[in-house]
């Protein structure tokens, strides 16, 4: 099943870029990317209690944000999706700190892939 944003097709979408700057090229031709639009997809989980206040307050965010802040991001997922995945996976103290560690290598030209998983050698969402 292909994936469209705004009746743009996503999977017909080829980009011959440096693989840095793919995220940020894709998040401003679509508004976003196949891995943030994934992670948007997931549940809100029901327990523990201070998980689910924070993936409900990163959802928050990211729908009062102006669009410009998240499309300037240069990487894939994006910091907001990154550190709903964080805390998904390692707990909300575990979570935040790789979410601050991600925060502080956000710089232009630092892009591409980063998941929070590839540091914790385990990338299954809960």
């Amino acid at each position: 099943m292909e994936k469209s944003v705004d009746n743009f097709n996503i999977d017909a979408m080829q980009l011959n870029v440096d693989e840095k700057l793919r995220p940020s090229l894709e998040r401003k031709l679509t508004g976003t990317t196949r891995m943030d639009a994934a992670i948007g997809q997931l549940p809100i989980p029901k327990s523990p209690l201070p998980i689910t206040m924070a993936v409900m307050l990163l959802r928050g965010y990211r729908k009062l944000r102006p669009k410009s802040i998240g499309n300037r991001c240069v990487f894939e997922p994006s910091c907001s999706h990154y550190s709903e995945l964080a805390i998904r996976q390692n707990g909300l103290v575990k979570g935040v700190r790789l979410t601050a560690g991600r925060l502080l290598r956000c710089r232009p030209n630092a892009g591409g892939l980063d998941l929070s998983c590839q540091k914790e050698q385990s990338c299954n969402t809960k």
